[in-house]
């Protein structure tokens, strides 16, 4: 037979708060003779030094968990319930009487509500930090698809004029992009000057005409348009 359930305000560890424990109680009463004995009686007789029993286990080990650990509190409790209470509970010539223990452990109100608090903060820097991987993630696909295109437009100058047909922010982008592309090359040509003047004594003509190949990579690596090498001399056509 089954006790309806009793509720157990336990204190949790450091006494600030309770742990709410609910107790279920199953008795089994196994009569060893045939002389009518009323097993209800029997059962009666021991049920108060059980709940007595029952409230001193779940105190001592409840108080050993902090208040918002109630899942580790009842597993402990239950474990040390089913060990007190394997043997039966009375045990005499006429009758055999055992009693099973369930508890469910609970937090206080108090309790619970702070953990509401807390995990509605974690929920949000959850959601939060779901929404900034999708994000990224987003922008790397973009990525990817905008690179190869922003590449193969380098190689010609009609391509930012064409984009503007179809998509003015990309064009704008590749007017952004090719803006500081000439800054880097007016950059580099400044510095060039400063070195070819301060090397008055060597013929500029020749510094040119021998690092044409050299100052063609550099233009092509900053992204400005370089005409192809001619193998004329210009006054070889006058």
């Amino acid at each position: 037979m089954w006790d309806d359930p009793v509720e157990i305000k336990t204190p949790a560890r450091g006494d600030a708060w309770d742990f709410v424990v609910t107790v279920w109680c199953s008795w089994c009463a196994q009569p060893k003779t045939d002389n009518g004995l009323d097993l209800a009686a029997e059962i009666n007789t021991t049920r108060r030094m059980v709940q007595r029993r029952i409230h001193t286990v779940v105190r001592a080990t409840a108080r050993q968990f902090l208040p918002h650990l109630p899942a580790e509190a009842e597993d402990a409790v239950n474990e040390r319930l089913a060990a007190v209470f394997l043997a039966p509970v009375h045990d005499c010539e006429d009758v055999t009487v055992r009693c099973t223990v369930q508890a469910w452990v609970a937090p206080s109100e108090e309790v619970r509500e702070r953990q509401r608090e807390l995990y509605q903060g974690l929920i949000e820097d959850h959601a939060k930090l779901e929404k900034t991987r999708s994000r990224v993630a987003r922008l790397g696909e973009e990525r990817d698809l905008w690179v190869p295109f922003f590449e193969k437009s380098e190689e010609n100058w009609r391509s930012r004029h064409a984009v503007k047909l179809a998509d003015v922010g990309a064009a704008e982008v590749m007017e952004i992009m090719e803006r500081l592309r000439e800054e880097k090359a007016e950059e580099f040509l400044e510095t060039l000057n400063r070195v070819m003047s301060a090397q008055q004594q060597v013929n500029v003509f020749d510094l040119v005409k021998n690092s044409e190949s050299v100052l063609r990579f550099a233009l092509k690596q900053l992204g400005v348009h370089v005409p192809e090498p001619s193998t004329q001399l210009p006054w070889e056509d006058a």
